[in-house]
């Protein structure tokens, strides 16, 4: 008998800031401070259990922490009790109409913290790991990570560097369009700095304007930088246009693809080199494979990125990612910044030197304590 939905429990949390994080559309928090993540537990008729998780970051998304756990409570939980668990079709079709269909996906965090638990949830009923689930191998296991770089100056763009090598990282990520001043010294710091084998991403966080993106993507381009994302509005599609046509370095586009469609028509276009994987903007793992679909119908790469997300989709991630053989760089940074011990009490035995390392364990691989997440939890 194929088991249904019976409950969904949502448990919204804020986790410690260990680290300051800005970008050029705003930040995912400053130290001592905290950072909002909404939990989500599914469980089926059979007494079964998936988590799913979603970081709001407002500079990102016009969701926020509010109102995730408030569409999570008040709409699509209730649409999908007592839905078949297997029908991933079927209840994406159910919160689709409780949310409405609109150019790009609406909520996409919250439905992908739902979708998340749901793939979990599916993939520990069939005894399988998630990446064995998706149609991929337990064999691939390692994802390789890309480290985030905050600085923007030579000196403590080193001083970045020389802490996070040591750690296994050989690949960069940097904040472009936060001082534009110093994009290009950045740059070069980071190439003439990086390990052999090194990957160099600079993300913008549509924090340019044409003329400018033109000229910071063409040095970029002398340097050797291996990708430039999102460096304009997500809504300027024209201006991306223009831009491809200044400069042969590779393009991705992150806020401007949240939906399959959104990111077909990038790719239709030849505006982009990569499909950048980012579940939580996407809005879950269901639609992210659609994603990897017209990436692979395109002849596209992979990269993998994230919204400073927490551990559980951080591993989510990689799991999914893995499955169609990608092993990094993936910008998964949210242990650079958050402090999740106290739910996640051994994360270091899967994330290590500069990588995560998955185990066979069905389902996601890993799950949050219940009982921390229970004393965490505010005024709600």
């Amino acid at each position: 008998m194929t088991p249904t939905i019976a409950s969904i429990d949502i448990f919204p949390v804020r986790l410690p800031m260990i680290r300051s994080f800005s970008f050029a559309s705003g930040s995912a928090g400053k130290a001592g401070g905290t950072a909002p993540h909404v939990f989500v537990k599914v469980t089926a008729d059979d007494g079964a259990v998936g988590w799913g998780e979603g970081r709001p970051v407002t500079g990102w998304s016009s969701e926020t922490f509010e109102t995730i756990t408030e569409t999570l409570r008040r709409y699509l939980a209730p649409a999908l009790i007592g839905a078949p668990l297997l029908d991933r079709w079927e209840l994406h079709r159910r919160m689709q109409r409780v949310l409405g269909r609109n150019p790009s996906t609406g909520q996409p965090i919250a439905r992908a913290a739902l979708d998340m638990a749901i793939h979990d949830l599916c993939a520990r009923s069939a005894a399988m790991s998630l990446r064995a689930f998706l149609g991929g191998s337990d064999e691939r296991r390692t994802m390789q990570l890309s480290y985030t770089l905050t600085g923007h100056d030579r000196s403590s763009i080193l001083a970045e560097m020389n802490e996070a090598k040591p750690q296994g990282f050989i690949h960069f990520n940097f904040k472009a369009a936060v001082a534009p001043e110093t994009d290009i010294e950045v740059a070069e710091t980071v190439k003439a700095e990086i390990p052999a084998g090194g990957f160099v991403w600079a993300d913008a966080n549509q924090g340019f304007q044409l003329h400018a993106a033109r000229k910071v993507a063409r040095a970029f381009e002398s340097i050797g930088v291996d990708v430039l994302e999102q460096p304009l509005p997500a809504d300027q599609f024209h201006q991306m246009q223009s831009l491809r046509q200044s400069t042969a370095i590779p393009l991705a586009v992150d806020e401007a693809t949240v939906g399959s469609a959104d990111f077909f028509h990038y790719a239709a276009a030849g505006l982009v080199d990569f499909l950048v994987i980012k579940v939580t903007r996407s809005g879950g793992i269901w639609p992210t494979l659609q994603q990897i679909a017209i990436a692979e119908a395109a002849g596209l790469p992979l990269l993998v990125s994230g919204l400073t997300d927490g551990f559980l989709t951080k591993v989510a991630v990689c799991q999914t990612a893995l499955a169609f053989g990608f092993s990094g760089p993936a910008a998964l940074n949210g242990s650079q910044f958050t402090d999740e011990s106290m739910i996640f009490p051994r994360k270091a035995e899967i994330e290590h030197g500069g990588a995560v390392h998955l185990n066979d364990d069905a389902g996601i691989g890993v799950m949050p304590d219940e009982d921390a997440l229970k004393e965490m939890i505010g005024d709600w």
